[in-house]
């Protein structure tokens, strides 16, 4: 199968193209020599985009993402338009070399070795695809497609402003860990109005909302314990109405083991799709990054895609 690698040299603060020859000589030991043409880096964000759609244009038919479950997603928008893979029989792999590998962790896949392996393997699966419409910053409507979660409220916001505040970003996952203790003390839920699936629409307070293909997400945090990303269906959980104080002490020290779920005020069920709106500015986040803000609409797609795994089923826990 004709084969491009992908990769993200920004990818883990940089460390991932400073270990770019040990990951290429690992693929290279399971997968045989690459050529200096099966071989790109990203230049900017969102660059995986375009680059995967150059690289299926060009008859690639497996495409290897380096880096993080950021750069993944970029090239997952890269093959799909109008809800459709631009071409049939695509594989998708990832080299985990980011801050966030999820998808190689729910595999087993967390070692270059393990994930080398899976590419030359041959063994695949099927994982869900949603479609998320959100209003752009400039106003303007933003399509993105989505394979680990889509989240609103002060999960989002922690997600925006670890990312953009230059110092915090440099510190890799503890910037997480200082922002939701920050935003945990100085964020106060909104008014959602709500329509899941073909169900009357709500209107409820929350602190924060996600809707998760797989169990986990980010550095360490399991937040949809036992999700499987290949049954056709998201799991939403909405956190409900919570102090600042109960929020940090009663969901944001359980959300590394997903034993939030049990607190009262969440909730967790299955969806297919979902309409959320506020008269307040929400901000809208899907695979880590923000792609504007409410309103917003998510739907899982019929369309799956195949990825290359060492077996067909999701670990169980971490």
């Amino acid at each position: 199968m004709k084969t491009r690698v992908i990769v993200n040299p920004m990818a883990n603060k940089g460390n991932c193209g400073k270990r770019w020859p040990q990951i290429r000589a690992e693929l290279e030991n399971h997968l045989g020599p690459l050529a200096a043409d099966d071989i790109v880096m990203t230049r900017a964000r969102n660059h995986g985009t375009v680059l995967a759609r150059e690289a299926v244009t060009a008859g690639y038919r497996r495409l290897i993402s380096v880096g993080g479950d950021g750069t993944f997603s970029e090239i997952l928008n890269g093959v799909i338009a109008d809800d459709r893979l631009i071409v049939p029989g695509l594989v998708l792999a990832q080299l985990p070399g980011g801050t966030s590998n999820e998808f190689s962790r729910s595999f087993g896949q967390n070692s270059l070795a393990d994930a080398s392996r899976a590419v030359a393997s041959g063994t695949t699966r099927e994982i869900d695809v949603f479609r998320a419409e959100a209003r752009g910053y400039a106003g303007d409507q933003v399509t993105r497609y989505g394979f680990l979660l889509a989240i609103v409220g002060a999960a989002a916001t922690i997600s925006w402003r670890a990312q953009r505040v230059p110092l915090l970003k440099r510190l890799g996952p503890v910037s997480y860990v200082l922002m939701t203790a920050f935003t945990s003390l100085t964020y106060t839920p909104r008014a959602y109005r709500i329509r899941v699936d073909d169900e009357a629409e709500q209107t409820l307070p929350m602190w924060a909302l996600l809707l998760c293909s797989f169990d986990g997400a980010g550095e360490g945090l399991m937040l949809a314990p036992g999700a499987d990303p290949g049954d056709c269906k998201l799991d939403l959980i909405m956190v409900g109405d919570m102090g600042r104080w109960e929020s940090l002490t009663k969901i944001v020290p359980r959300l590394g083991d997903g034993s939030y779920i049990a607190h009262p005020k969440v909730t967790r069920r299955h969806a297919t799709r979902i309409t959320i709106d506020s008269d307040q500015m929400v901000q809208a986040d899907v695979d880590g990054e923000s792609i504007g803000q409410l309103p917003m609409s998510v739907a899982l797609l019929p369309l799956r895609v195949t990825v290359a795994v060492n077996r067909s089923a999701p670990e169980a826990g971490r």
